[in-house]
């Protein structure tokens, strides 16, 4: 493990320990549990981005890339800082002596494994009924219909489990809105296939999250990009049209002219 990561995985070991410590001194869990609005993931650092995993058919062989960056051109004027943006292209094709053999058109990425000294850390949603993320869909049009939700979630046994949802976007005019998924409609898949008997999502230990772009499953390709500030858990009181996520800072005003972002080529 090299020098930068042993310092997240301290400071991690850390945190998690000052958290513990402070739920047994204020007895948390014997009062009602807190129903608000949970920030999981903001992605508006570039430690933040560099810490997400990514893939692509292009690590097997496919011509599919993928990049998750630090948007500094750019701010949701509701959010007012820069935003993530994973984008990429998307490829059909695959090398001569691999055709027929792997899956292409694919790319994604998803939050790190939060290990520590204590175990890995599981975010626990369970009186959250919806996942929230603030997006924008920039990229060719084609793709929108996509994207898909990853969810990861592990066991007492280590093992682990990945839910997905379809992305659906309202808007196409390249600009920010909020998304909200509801946990009961995520589906367990194995190997990217659904599973056929029907569970509901382990919202108690999740792992990860993370974002997929499938063009292949429709035959579609091209430059693909979407925007990202943060994820977070909610609940039926908390859904709003264009909400920007909790514990942000007030809508600014916006300014006169919009900043453009570049496209993926």
């Amino acid at each position: 493990m090299s020098a930068s990561r042993w310092s997240v995985f301290w400071k991690r070991t850390g945190q998690a320990f000052r958290e513990s410590t402070r739920q047994i001194i204020n007895m948390e869990g014997a009062e009602l549990p807190n129903r608000g609005p949970r920030l999981l993931y903001s992605f508006n650092t570039i430690e933040a981005t560099s810490e997400a995993v990514l893939g692509c058919d292009g690590d097997i062989g496919g011509r599919s890339t993928v990049n998750f960056v630090l948007d500094t051109t750019s701010e949701d004027e509701r959010v007012g800082r820069p935003t993530a943006k994973f984008h990429g292209h998307l490829r059909l094709d695959v090398r001569p002596d691999l055709v027929g053999r792997i899956n292409s058109g694919y790319a994604g990425f998803k939050t790190p494994v939060r290990s520590t000294l204590f175990g890995k850390i599981r975010d626990n949603v369970y009186f959250h009924d919806y996942l929230a993320l603030r997006v924008r869909a920039a990229g060719n049009p084609v793709l929108h219909n996509s994207y898909f939700v990853n969810i990861q979630t592990i066991d007492q046994m280590s093992q682990a489990t990945v839910w997905q949802h379809p992305l659906r976007f309202r808007r196409q005019d390249n600009d920010w809105e909020t998304v909200y998924l509801p946990f009961t409609e995520f589906q367990p898949f194995t190997i990217g296939e659904p599973n056929e008997f029907r569970e509901y999502i382990d919202k108690e230990n999740i792992l990860t999250v993370g974002v997929a772009c499938l063009g292949g499953r429709h035959n579609a390709s091209g430059p693909y990009e979407l925007g990202l500030d943060s994820i977070w858990a909610v609940n039926e009181d908390d859904l709003e049209e264009d909400s920007p996520g909790p514990n942000r800072p007030p809508e600014k005003t916006p300014p006169e002219k919009r900043p453009i972002l570049e496209k993926t080529p």
